[in-house]
């Protein structure tokens, strides 16, 4: 569209010959790895340790440039051949470059490595303490070597995840892709659709009989292939379960708590929280029902729109709204939006073969993060521009810190990005008439319930599977226990048909990231209690936003937000998320 820009990425590599520069430059790099390996002992001097460590710096910039780079072409054009030739030299390179950087890794965790004695401890703060911003994550890599295997034992792992693992979940998504859709919508011909995007837009149908058959035809090709999902969701999850028992992590999701660097306690506060307050999103939905005119919803009712905002944005508006509130909140944070607009860093609107949705993907320090947007002018569009750019943002005040610590834990990603959409959401709201709130309180409690309950839910169901699969569990079986947390989400403010108990197979993140879900919910809440704090506080809220921003991965959590005042160890601190949509329910209901 002639509004529209597309992101030039030569500022990632200039052409061909760019990429298999690199390449070359790698392999070189890996031979070194052995050298350096060759020279760790524990009286290592500082600065031979700091070199050890910048170079490793270097080489993951140079992957993360390749690896974008291939991601980014593969965004606009699905169908890539330069993806389908790239891919497989950066898995062989990646499998090689790691084969060399284990042993360095497994000797810094001070684990014994092909004979030679791991860092002691006394050493290792001597050395730790010398590289500030890389400390936590050295020290949190020590308490991790409990998890680690011997390097033999991880070369295989490694090898068996991608001709495993990822295998399975590149089969389903696969599978999943080919399906064709039979929509039968009573009194009309019937409509063969050939991917989901087409087949959704009449899950938000004004017709319920549209509705209703959308999800008919959406479950039914899974529903048909519900053995075969099921045998590759259960390797999945064996798969999982087998290596959490090798690593002796304690349950299954704690594998990802570690990786998130987020204690279990803190997950188990924020689910039990989510799951105590899911009445609040049945309150929503019997309100919702009064206005469709329902006595209550069905789960196919659920994205029924009330009314439309009949506003259409062009992008240029869009723009500059956002770059109005990101302004209006603190000049650093437009400032650092309008790089990514002066650099040629987005891709704004939908062509043939680029993927749909959106996205923010970082690079390096030097390179400013790319933003992908699929924007057709509405109210939504304009929100996910903000939430981009809020990750975008986010990133950029990580920009100094060394590579490898650049990128916050997943769960603290979401926080500049919801806060960007919230601020967007009060800005909208001060010019909107009384209809027009009413409209954009029900979308964002909507947009509040995917985020939060919705995917608690996920989360819930993934703690029983696992906990079951392994012990042996039919697909009827794993159907019904996702039907019964679908029950017990919506208790008596929605009807569930039976044919959403196979609605597991349809959810891609269970199969290719376990337990990520999570994320979600602690991001939204996170932002909120953020948000909550700023509208008491004011501008002088900021420094704390930004300190937290700042951070990237370079420190701990739970520590870094109880630094600011945000003890996420605490219920409270949830419950504090939650009262904004309290809030907004009650405003809602006022209306």
């Amino acid at each position: 569209m002639a509004e529209g820009v597309a992101w030039k990425l030569s500022d990632i590599i200039k052409n061909e010959k760019e990429f298999y520069k690199i390449i070359k430059e790698i392999e070189k790099d890996s031979a070194k790895l052995d050298k350096q390996f060759e020279s760790l002992t524990p009286n290592i001097s500082v600065k031979d340790f700091k070199k050890i460590i910048q170079f490793n710096e270097e080489l993951g910039e140079k992957f993360s440039r390749l690896g974008t780079y291939v991601a980014l072409i593969g965004a606009t054009n699905t169908k890539s051949q330069q993806v389908m030739k790239y891919q497989p030299l950066l898995d062989k390179l990646g499998v090689e470059v790691g084969d060399k950087e284990r042993p360095i890794f497994h000797w810094i965790q001070g684990l014994e490595v092909r004979g030679k004695k791991g860092l002691d401890e006394k050493n290792a703060k001597r050395l730790f303490k010398e590289l500030k911003d890389h400390e936590y994550n050295l020290h949190d890599g020590r308490k991790k070597a409990k998890h680690t295997l011997q390097e033999d034992t991880e070369k295989i792992i490694h090898r068996k995840d991608i001709n495993g693992t990822e295998a399975l979940t590149e089969l389903y998504s696969k599978i999943a892709t080919n399906f064709t859709y039979n929509l039968k919508i009573p009194g009309k011909k019937e409509i063969v659709l050939d991917n989901q995007e087409k087949l959704k837009k009449y899950v938000y149908s004004k017709e319920k009989a549209e509705r209703k058959a959308a999800y008919e035809a959406l479950f039914t090709p899974y529903k048909n292939n519900k053995e075969t999902l099921f045998t590759i969701y259960a390797a999945i999850v064996k798969d999982w379960v087998m290596e959490q028992e090798l690593r002796k992590y304690e349950t299954p999701i704690s594998v990802k708590n570690t990786r998130n660097q987020l204690s279990d306690e803190v997950i188990k506060t924020l689910l039990k929280v989510c799951r105590k307050n899911r009445t609040v999103f049945q309150d929503f939905f019997k309100i919702k029902a009064k206005e469709l005119g329902m006595k209550k919803l069905s789960r196919t009712d659920l994205y029924a729109p009330v009314a439309k905002l009949d506003k259409k944005y062009t992008f240029k508006e869009s723009r500059e709204i956002v770059d109005k509130v990101f302004t209006n909140f603190h000049k650093g944070f437009a400032d650092r939006a309008n790089i990514l607009w002066s650099k040629g860093h987005i891709d704004s609107h939908p062509q043939a073969n680029k993927r749909s949705g959106a996205f923010c993907m970082s690079i390096t320090g030097d390179i400013p993060p790319y933003v992908l947007l699929n924007f057709t002018g509405t109210e939504r569009d304009v929100s996910t521009m903000a939430h981009e750019l809020g990750h975008a943002i986010h990133d950029l005040y990580t920009k100094d810190l060394p590579h490898s610590v650049s990128h916050a834990s997943t769960p603290l990603c979401e926080t500049a990005s919801t806060f960007g959409e919230m601020l967007l959401f009060e800005e909208l709201c001060k010019s909107a008439s009384k209809k027009e709130r009413k409209i954009l309180l029900m979308d964002k409690i909507a947009d509040s319930y995917a985020a939060i309950m919705r995917q608690t839910y996920f989360v819930l169901f993934e703690i029983e599977a696992h906990n079951k699969l392994p012990k042996g569990m039919t697909e009827e079986e794993l159907s019904n226990l996702w039907l019964k947390g679908l029950k017990e989400q919506f208790g008596d403010s929605v009807d569930v048909p039976d044919n959403f108990k196979y609605e597991w197979s349809y959810i891609p993140h269970i199969f290719d990231y376990p337990f990520y879900c999570y994320s979600y919910s602690f991001g939204e809440l996170l932002s909120l209690a953020l948000y909550a704090q700023f509208r008491k506080e004011g501008k002088s809220f900021i420094p704390k936003l930004e300190r937290i921003l700042s951070a990237g991965g370079s420190k701990d959590p739970e520590k870094l937000l109880k630094a600011e005042g945000f003890d996420i160890s605490k219920a409270e601190f949830w419950e504090s998320g939650f009262s904004v949509i309290k809030d907004w329910l009650k405003e809602l209901k006022q209306l």
